[in-house]
C-alpha cells in the first residue's frame, strides 16, 4: 500500500512540477505590443445591487484612452435595483450602452444567453469580460492589450480574494492555486481554463468560433470559448500571464450554500470537453480521498510525510502568484485549505453523481 501511495504522490508532484515550468514562463513572459486597440468591456449582472456599482467605479478609473473604451451593461432580468443602477450611468456616460437581456428559446442559458446577447453591440476589436462583483485593476486593459499579435485569441488574467478572515482567506488559497494551474497549462502550450470575470479575446476569434450560439453549451461558458478559440480558430495563441496590472478583486461566496453551488458548477462545466485540466482534476479527487481517510489505513509516519508533501507541492505551484501579488497571507491559511480542498473536491464529486443539474443565480440549469 505504501508504494502505491508513493507512486500516487510521485506522479502528482510531477504534473504540478510541469504547471510550475509553465507558470514561471508566464511570469517571465514580458508583453510587447505598442498598440492600444479599441476595446468593448461587457459586464452581465444579474440582481447584484450590491456590488455593481463598485464595479462600474473601477471601470471608470481605467488607464486607458476613453475614446477607445466603450462599456456594455447587460441586465439579465433582475428583480432588484440593478436595472437602475445601469441606467443611472448609461444616461450620464456615452461610452456605455444598455441592454436588458431576454430569455433565450434555444439551447443557451444562464450567463452565456445573456452575454450573446451583450456581445451582438460590441463594436471594439478585442472584447473584455468581468463580473458585478469585481474591482477591475486601473492598467487592467492596458495591460492586457499588450500581449495581443496577431495570433492571439485569448488573454486571461487572475482574480483573486482577499484574505480576511478564515472562509475568505480559504477561497483565497483555492482562487490562487486553482487559477496558477490554469496559468502553468497556458505556459506549457495547454490552455485548461480561466475565469469570465477576468477575461479577454479578439471580437474576430469569438465570430469564427461561431459565438456562444454555435458553441457547445456550458455552465462554464468562459472555459468553452477559450477551448473552442484555441482548438478551432486560427487565433490558437493564448495568454495567462502572472501579472499584478492584469490582477483584479473578486468578493468569495458568503456561505457554505453558495459556495457548493460554484464549486458544482465549475466542476460540471469543467467535464464538459476533455483536456488536461481532466488529469488534474482527477489527481485532486484521488489525493483528496488519501487525505481524508488515509489516517484510517496508513502507518501514521507515511501518512504525514503524504500530506506534508501534498503541502510543499502546492506550495510551489502558487508561490510565483503569491509573490507577484504580494499576498504571503495567503500562505497561512495553505495547511488548512488541504482539508478545505480535500472535502469539497468530495463532496462536489458526490452531488454531480446524485444530479447533473447546476444552480446560477437560483436558476436550474
Amino acid at each position: 500500500m505504501n508504494t502505491i501511495i508513493y507512486i500516487i504522490l510521485s506522479f502528482y508532484g510531477l504534473v504540478h512540477l510541469i504547471m510550475f515550468v509553465g507558470i514561471v514562463i508566464n511570469t517571465r513572459r514580458k508583453p510587447n505590443s505598442i498598440e492600444e486597440p479599441n476595446v468593448s468591456i461587457v459586464i452581465c449582472a444579474k440582481d447584484e445591487e450590491s456590488c455593481i456599482e463598485n464595479c462600474i467605479q473601477s471601470l471608470l478609473k481605467l488607464n486607458y484612452p476613453k475614446e477607445k473604451l466603450e462599456f456594455i451593461l447587460v441586465n439579465d432580468r433582475s428583480c432588484d435595483r440593478t436595472e437602475e443602477i445601469m441606467l443611472n450611468y448609461v444616461n450620464k456616460n456615452p461610452q456605455f450602452k444598455y441592454l436588458s437581456a431576454v430569455e433565450s428559446k434555444g439551447k443557451l442559458k444562464g450567463k452565456a444567453n445573456a452575454l450573446e446577447q451583450g456581445l451582438k453591440l460590441v463594436t471594439g476589436e478585442i472584447v473584455f469580460t468581468t463580473d458585478a462583483d469585481i474591482e477591475v485593476n486601473t492598467n487592467w486593459i492596458k495591460e492586457m492589450v499588450k500581449y495581443y499579435n496577431s495570433d492571439t485569441g485569448v488573454v486571461a488574467g487572475y482574480s483573486v480574494i482577499e484574505p480576511s478572515g478564515i472562509f475568505p482567506g480559504l477561497q483565497s488559497a483555492d482562487w490562487l492555486y486553482l487559477l496558477s494551474v490554469a496559468s502553468g497549462g497556458d505556459g506549457i502550450g495547454v490552455p485548461i481554463s480561466c475565469v469570465g470575470n477576468n477575461m479577454s479575446y479578439r471580437k474576430a476569434a469569438y465570430d469564427e468560433a461561431g459565438g456562444y450560439e454555435k458553441i457547445k453549451f456550458s455552465i462554464t461558458e468562459d472555459f468553452m470559448l477559450l477551448q473552442k478559440i484555441h482548438k478551432d480558430t486560427k487565433y490558437k495563441k493564448t495568454f495567462f500571464p502572472v501579472n499584478n496590472d492584469t490582477k483584479n478583486i473578486t468578493l468569495p461566496c458568503i456561505n457554505l450554500t453558495q459556495l457548493l453551488r460554484q464549486k458544482k458548477r465549475w466542476a460540471a462545466g469543467g467535464m464538459g470537453e476533455f483536456n488536461f485540466g481532466i488529469l488534474v482534476g482527477a489527481l485532486s479527487w484521488i489525493m483528496g480521498t488519501l487525505i481524508l481517510t488515509g489516517w484510517a489505513y496508513l502507518d501514521v509516519q507515511v501518512y504525514i510525510s503524504f500530506i506534508l508533501s501534498k503541502l510543499l507541492i502546492d506550495l510551489l505551484v502558487v508561490i510565483p502568484a503569491v509573490r507577484e501579488f504580494k499576498m504571503y497571507k495567503v500562505l497561512l491559511y495553505l495547511p488548512l485549505f488541504e482539508i478545505y480542498f480535500a472535502v469539497y473536491v468530495i463532496i462536489t464529486s458526490i452531488l454531480l453523481a446524485i444530479d447533473r443539474k447546476v444552480i446560477w443565480k437560483d436558476q436550474k440549469i
